[in-house]
């Protein structure tokens, strides 16, 4: 299997996707391709791979560049050729804006940094196996906030009402939440956010302990990877 994982990151302490990538590589054969899509570094053509994920970044979700409406126009032809398609945070917003424009994103009434608590709402292959309810890491300051005709939420947290989406029957995913994160790298990020009081709410900052489960992530991520990924969703 050959998985494609653009770096959105802005921050070059973070370039590389290494969460990301860690957890690509618990399919057993797989090779992991890494492209940094700031730097404009996308496949000309994606139909070489068989997995496609586009990861979080500090851009906003409503900024416009280049290198952004090329991977824009890369989302397009991977749903096109049907190829599964995991969004994560940026990536998820990214997804939703390929399909619906600009005005589905936004700035988030209340932005989610910390361990926020994820509830599904219906059926889906990729959180097959997780509870109803579960605590994931989440930190980002826009939003999706609508979606097109043909996308299905599946997942809400309290204040935000798209923590997870579908494009029709399609694999192809948008997550807000970052499951890829660690207990250690979140726990590190939340100490610097509390240093420097931004944002003023961080969610569950001491809990991380009590409220990560490593689980999470290998659930969601061997859910997408595996090929059953194609099969109709289970109801929960």
């Amino acid at each position: 299997m050959k998985i494609l994982i653009v770096d959105c990151n802005i921050d070059s302490d973070s370039w590389g996707a290494s969460d990301l990538v860690s957890l690509a590589q618990i399919q057993k054969g797989s090779t992991v391709y890494v492209r940094r899509g700031p730097q404009g570094d996308l496949p000309s053509d994606v139909r070489s791979f068989d997995r496609v994920i586009v990861s979080g970044s500090k851009t906003g979700a409503a900024d416009c560049d280049s290198w952004i409406d090329r991977l824009l126009q890369m989302i397009r032809q991977t749903a096109d050729a049907q190829i599964p398609f995991l969004g994560v945070c940026f990536g998820h917003q990214m997804l939703v804006r390929a399909f619906g424009g600009i005005q589905t994103v936004r700035k988030a009434q209340v932005p989610e940094f910390g361990w926020v608590e994820v509830e599904l709402q219906g059926s889906s292959r990729l959180t097959q196996g997780l509870p109803r309810v579960f605590h994931s890491f989440a930190a980002h300051y826009d939003e999706v906030g609508n979606v097109p005709p043909e996308f299905r939420v599946f997942a809400r947290s309290r204040d935000c009402a798209i923590q997870a989406c579908q494009l029709g029957n399609l694999p192809i995913y948008g997550i807000q939440f970052h499951p890829e994160k660690p207990l250690k790298s979140a726990e590190k990020i939340l100490a610097e956010r509390y240093r420097i009081k931004e944002p003023p709410l961080l969610l569950n900052r001491d809990q991380g302990k009590l409220l990560y489960r490593e689980e999470v992530a290998h659930r969601i991520f061997e859910n997408f990877l595996s090929g059953e990924i194609y099969g109709q969703a289970a109801q929960i």
